[in-house]
């Protein structure tokens, strides 16, 4: 495995980490394995939180890290809001430790933050009050924060120099937080890039990708993961890997990278070229959206969407389609527009549906 600055933390980070969002909910055995295997193979950044999995996040979790969270880089996170105190903050820290089975925490995330919560966070009395408390109390390491506002919001945020890390989508089809990640590393903030193969969408096997970077049936995958990791100022690519075979896959990615080479950077052009009218669109499967009140299923209808229009697999997305139960197809959408504000990466959610029903309905 190989490791990076964490910023100026002095921490070193492993290249691969594992985001907990994606552990198998219903297999909590399998979910262990993974996190063992995370940690036998090197992986030592793990980002969790209650909130995470219908709040069993921290709880499948904790089997693996059993017994070994000394010297691994563990992460709770709560978010912030209007009447968050010091001392309910202090709680969830305490809360989300006793889940984790943990007596420390390297890091504690501040959760879902955008630059208009700043005034929250650090009001008298307020979450910053309990960070720094815990932190002078040898209960966490360091603070940090994720979100999906904007880079130039959030480059304001890492200026306040509150924060040690921050932890931001980056892949190949979004790259909007670009200056962001230049700017954290001119600060020393530690960045942490999440959604590396973009919530899935860059995790199956592509022709038409392979047309321009040929390889074995992983080559998305690979090349997702390697156009992260290119970034100088990236500390890691965090990866929900839900399953062991994902998880040899991104090992033998992160294992093998030695950085980029000319032809890398050419292929990679192309792809980008290739996705550049996408960028900043692409639904991610993050579930903000969710859930419709007219029950269309909107992850998954972006899900075969992305698959015809990125890869071209436009009759498995026909098939597929028509397999999806008709109430929760993107017919069903009346265009109530609750989903569209929940979206943190601003895809025109509505706009799309129809796009999907047209394509495939």
């Amino acid at each position: 495995m190989q490791y990076r600055p964490l910023g100026k933390t002095g921490l070193k980070i492993s290249a691969l980490a594992m985001g907990c969002m994606r552990l198998p909910a219903d297999d909590p055995e399998l979910a262990a394995q993974i996190v063992d295997q995370c940690i036998a193979n090197g992986v030592n950044y793990f980002e969790t939180t209650r909130f995470y999995i219908d709040g069993k996040c921290q709880h499948l979790t904790a089997p693996g890290l059993k017994g070994r969270s000394k010297g691994l880089i563990v992460s709770g996170k709560a978010g912030v809001g209007p009447d968050t105190t010091a001392d309910s903050y202090r709680e969830e820290i305490d809360l989300q430790m006793k889940i984790l089975g943990v007596d420390y925490l390297e890091f504690f995330q501040v959760g879902w933050f955008s630059l208009d919560k700043l005034e929250m966070l650090t009001k008298k009395g307020g979450a910053l009050e309990a960070l720094d408390k815990a932190r002078s109390e040898g209960i966490i390491g360091h603070i940090g924060f994720t979100g999906h506002d904007t880079a130039e919001n959030f480059t304001k945020v890492i200026e306040t120099g509150i924060f040690d890390s921050l932890t931001i989508p980056y892949n190949l089809v979004e790259r909007r937080f670009a200056p962001t990640i230049k700017r954290a590393g001119e600060l020393g903030v530690g960045v942490i890039a999440m959604c590396p193969v973009a919530g899935g969408v860059l995790a199956s096997p592509s022709p038409r990708i392979q047309e321009l970077i040929p390889g074995g049936a992983n080559t998305t995958t690979s090349i997702a993961l390697r156009f992260v990791l290119a970034n100088p100022d990236v500390s890691c690519a965090c990866s929900g890997m839900n399953t062991l075979q994902q998880l040899e896959q991104n090992l033998e990615t992160v294992n093998s990278f030695q950085g980029m080479t000319r032809e890398d950077h050419d292929r990679i052009d192309r792809v980008l070229d290739d996705f550049a009218a996408m960028e900043g669109k692409v639904c991610t499967g993050c579930r903000y959206c969710m859930d419709c009140p007219h029950g269309v299923d909107i992850p998954n209808m972006f899900r075969i969407y992305n698959f015809a229009k990125i890869y071209g697999l436009h009759e498995w997305a026909k098939a597929e389609y028509a397999t999806v139960d008709e109430s929760t197809r993107a017919s069903a959408c009346v265009r109530c527009g609750e989903c569209e504000p929940k979206c943190p990466n601003g895809v025109p959610i509505m706009d799309q549906l129809e796009e999907v029903d047209r394509m495939f309905g």
